[in-house]
């Protein structure tokens, strides 16, 4: 099946803009004409934008009607499929009156970021979005347990992102001496947001517990994000300054993974986390909270080391403990890729957002 499909994300600075890219990709490659729209310059960097929507990273109504306005010219061309990435551009997408089938990509539960009060609120205006979609793809079991009292099961389909095909640029000697890391330092790489998501609080409070054993270690923090004071200001408290780099975006964090003896994850909450496939597509060996489709496809102690969301001292022991032992970390790393090579295959994928794709517009 071949058809013409408009991808559409709201506001994105993560995982959701390199998916939207590579599947955008293999989908041209496939016969697709696809056009990519989205909030100005929100695929800077990772992959090719034709078009601004400006979904609103909020519930304004007027910035919905803004959306609408300008989803619409792009709508007369009658794609066979409108993608909507996230509950921001599900909602603009299925309020647009004549439009095509809708496909919804749920990649996170907006109540999940949330507690408290709101959270019921929430809730009924996620799942309002939602039930108006034509088909829903999941990429979770939390998500798709979810949304399963609302969404029959023919209407919705589980299919995890596609990550980016990365290759290393820099030798690990070289990336090593770009940050003014010694050659025999043992090496954590973590690449993340600096967003409270991702927890890097718990992350350099479990680096103080490998330093008490692996004195030598070093880690660099690749990413940036609106917690990078605040972080930096809680390393040097810990004693950490000479430990842990934040080096902010780099062309290609690849380089920089390839170059760890171990990789980390350490957020709070996910629904299927890019960066995971990018750790294991190198043969890293990780270490990771269980969080999102962590537990559905890796095991401890097999193909990765996974710890409780917010246990400092649980991540610092499996990180000291791979570090200690090149061996089994190898081994481990390994054992990831060997499952990360089959869970992430890029053209699996994509056959799945195709089969979801026919499914709408039977």
């Amino acid at each position: 099946m071949a058809g013409s499909v408009v991808q559409l994300l709201g506001p994105s600075t993560g995982g959701i803009r390199a998916h939207v890219a590579e599947l955008s990709t293999r989908l041209t490659a496939r016969g697709w004409d696809v056009t990519v729209a989205g909030p100005a310059m929100v695929m800077a960097g990772v992959g090719r934008q034709d078009a601004v929507v400006p979904v609103p990273a909020g519930w304004n109504p007027l910035g919905v009607r803004a959306a609408r306005r300008a989803l619409r010219p792009l709508l007369l061309r009658r794609p066979t499929v409108l993608h909507a990435h996230g509950l921001k551009a599900g909602l603009v997408a299925t309020s647009v009156r004549r439009r095509p089938p809708v496909v919804l990509t749920v990649h996170n539960l907006v109540a999940g970021t949330h507690a408290g009060l709101r959270v019921r609120a929430l809730r009924t205006v996620e799942a309002a979005i939602i039930r108006r979609a034509d088909h829903v793809i999941t990429i979770s079991d939390e998500i798709d347990e979810r949304i399963a009292p609302f969404v029959a099961p023919e209407r919705r389909t589980f299919v995890l992102p596609v990550a980016p095909v990365r290759t290393v640029d820099l030798a690990p000697a070289a990336v090593r001496a770009l940050h003014g890391i010694p050659l025999d330092s043992p090496l954590v790489v973590i690449v993340a947001r600096l967003h409270p998501q991702k927890d890097l609080g718990t992350f350099l409070r479990a680096m103080a517990g490998v330093r008490a054993l692996v004195p030598e270690v070093r880690a660099l923090v690749v990413g940036d994000g609106p917690e990078r004071a605040a972080l930096e200001t809680e390393r040097d408290a810990l004693d950490l300054a000479s430990a842990v780099h934040f080096v902010g975006h780099r062309p290609n964090p690849a380089d920089e993974m390839n170059a760890a003896d171990v990789v980390a994850l350490s957020s709070r909450w996910e629904g299927s986390p890019l960066v995971v496939a990018e750790y294991l597509m190198l043969a890293k060996p990780l270490v990771t909270t269980a969080v999102g489709t962590v537990t559905r496809h890796l095991r401890d102690g097999e193909s990765a080391r996974i710890v409780p969301i917010g246990d400092a001292d649980a991540f610092a022991a499996a990180m000291a403990s791979l570090l200690a032992d090149p061996p089994s970390a190898t081994r481990m790393g390994h054992a990831g890729f060997v499952m990360g090579h089959d869970v992430f295959d890029a053209e699996r994928l994509v056959d799945g957002v195709e089969g979801a794709y026919e499914q709408v517009t039977r």
